[in-house]
């Protein structure tokens, strides 16, 4: 069938940008990037603020990376806490400290139970202030070398009242990264990192240019396999004796027994580390000289 005239277009057809798409991708794509990003924050963070718990590691863990919206974050964050904005040039990321379980720490640290009730202040004082301080300002030097921005990462601002400091809009969409500072004997203590998600592509290379780390499966560092307790045996000696021997041995025998120079450490019979026997604190001691295993094998 031919048609009486030419016919012609409504409108201009439409154009899909490709980078929207693109960006959107790259969105999604490094949201598990960010999450990866805050396990290796836990790694560096414990032994960083092992100086404000008495010299004592406390463990911390990142439980992983997710969306939320800006007012369910505010609604989050809305009681008592620090919150502190970190800028490197444009880039900009919120740190929030919980208050309850910051108040309870600096208890502890005090010599109390770190029991703090339901009244809480309208305020953090002044000393938890401080202690919430030293936190942000160690997130953000931590942060400064795991990204490798140009520019380091400080603190450009903070407030008691997530309210007024507003570092989102409520219809934001965030990448949100819990991580937990647990001490023994005490409550989590809760920081909570959040960027725009359309930030995540400038705060982290796009991926078709970023260098990404190579997969890898849980290892020894990796929860919940860091808890499991092993049992380890340090074999001091090593002989073949006949078994007529060993039949007619008796109390008050004497035995020499060739000690190894490098003492083999076993873990059901397979060897992890070797070391010279010495002594500590009056006790039988090893030295570890060799380790088949490195602590960068697992990170």
């Amino acid at each position: 069938m031919k048609p009486e005239r030419p016919l012609n277009p409504a409108g201009v057809a439409a154009s899909h940008s490709d980078a929207l798409f693109r960006q959107r991708v790259e969105e999604a794509d490094l949201l598990p990037e960010f999450g990866r990003l805050g396990e290796r924050l836990a790694r560096l963070l414990g032994p960083a603020l092992a100086a404000f718990s008495g010299g004592k590691t406390p463990e911390v863990r990142s439980a992983g990376s997710e969306h939320r919206s800006g007012a369910e974050l505010a609604q989050e964050l809305g009681r008592l806490g620090a919150h502190a904005v970190l800028g490197a040039g444009k880039h900009r990321v919120l740190v929030s400290i919980d208050g309850p379980a910051l108040l309870s720490q600096l208890d502890r640290a005090f010599g109390g139970s770190g029991e703090i009730g339901n009244k809480l202040p309208a305020a953090l004082p002044l000393s938890a202030d401080l202690l919430a301080q030293r936190v942000e300002r160690t997130v953000a030097e931590l942060l400064t070398e795991l990204v490798g921005l140009p520019q380091p990462f400080e603190v450009v601002e903070r407030d008691g009242d997530y309210a007024a400091l507003a570092p989102f809009r409520k219809g934001d969409t965030l990448a949100v990264l819990p991580i937990e500072v647990i001490e023994r004997g005490g409550k989590p203590m809760r920081v909570t990192m959040a960027v725009k998600a359309e930030a995540l592509p400038a705060l982290l290379p796009p991926t078709e240019t970023r260098k990404r780390a190579p997969e890898r499966n849980a290892g020894p560092l990796d929860q919940p396999f860091g808890e499991i307790a092993l049992t380890l045996e340090a074999v001091m000696a090593e002989m073949r004796i006949p078994l007529s021997r060993i039949a007619a041995l008796e109390p008050g025998q004497t035995l020499a027994i060739p000690v190894a120079r490098a003492v083999p450490l076993r873990i059901g019979g397979t060897i992890v580390a070797r070391g010279t026997v010495g002594e500590l604190e009056d006790r039988v001691a090893l030295q570890i000289t060799h380790s088949v295993h490195s602590r960068k094998d697992f990170q």
